[in-house]
């Protein structure tokens, strides 16, 4: 019996940051719309902090949705959660720089974020960045605050794609035993030398619930990993919640909107 797992595309958010891509407001809206139509489970709609023209997209497309969860990327920063919490998603996502700020300033934007959100009632999932280049145990230290909190679904970014399918498993397998299991992972690959799938297929593998993606691979650098190649390399283990046929015909509808 194949194993559930779960999209998370990015096209709004992470995809948008590629190059010479700019969604008009009617394209996200319609793109959203497609993601729910063929069934993907999670949508990352864009970014509160960024415009209140953002903000009014992802309200729109928070009344048209069907049947996806629609999350919000922010910052750690409390500005940004405050934009997030304006649009009232169904998850709030923090970029948390793992590899680039220490365990007083983590804990103290932390604990600054935790107490917003934690007043608006809005469920909360945290990606680390940078994460396969960061220090596991400074990692599990930090999941644990989460965890404490009431947190439980927590990203490894793979963020300047030095990621291999290796490091994923070995990566996943150590922060999950570490936190008993009790957190929901997932994985944000990066496609640089073309690992991006291969990664998430391995996290997958290795537990990992959530994997992000984006329709034909669009994104920063080299992109992110790509929604139809995954399904269809992996359908036989796992089971996305969309079939084969249906991840090429999204694909397909999503690139008549260009």
């Amino acid at each position: 019996m194949r194993q559930r797992r779960f999209l998370l595309d990015s096209t709004l958010r992470d995809g948008e940051q590629a190059p010479g891509i700019c969604f008009s407001a009617k394209q996200k809206l319609r793109i959203a719309a497609l993601l729910d139509l063929y069934g993907v489970h999670q949508i990352e709609a864009g970014i509160p902090a960024a415009s209140e023209q953002e903000k009014e997209n992802i309200a729109k497309i928070m009344e048209n949705r069907k049947n996806a969860v629609i999350s919000v990327w922010a910052r750690l920063v409390p500005a940004d959660i405050k934009h997030a919490i304006d649009v009232q998603p169904d998850i709030i996502h923090i970029g948390v720089p793992v590899s680039r700020k220490d365990m007083d300033w983590i804990t103290r934007q932390l604990h600054a974020c935790l107490n917003l959100i934690d007043k608006s009632g809005i469920p909360l999932s945290v990606g680390f960045e940078d994460a396969f280049r960061s220090n596991a145990e400074f990692m599990v230290a930090i999941a644990k605050i989460l965890l404490d909190f009431g947190v439980v679904r927590i990203r490894l970014a793979d963020t300047v794609g030095i990621a291999s399918p290796s490091l994923c498993r070995t990566l996943l397998k150590e922060i999950s035993e570490k936190l008993g299991g009790k957190a929901k992972l997932g994985i944000h690959a990066h496609n640089d030398l073309g690992m991006a799938v291969a990664n998430t297929i391995e996290a997958a593998k290795a537990g990992c619930l959530y994997a992000d993606v984006t329709v034909g691979g669009i994104g920063e650098r080299a992109g992110n990993c790509d929604l139809a190649q995954l399904v269809c390399a992996s359908s036989s283990i796992f089971d996305w919640g969309i079939s084969d046929v249906d991840a090429y015909s999204l694909e397909r509808d999503v690139k008549l909107l260009a």
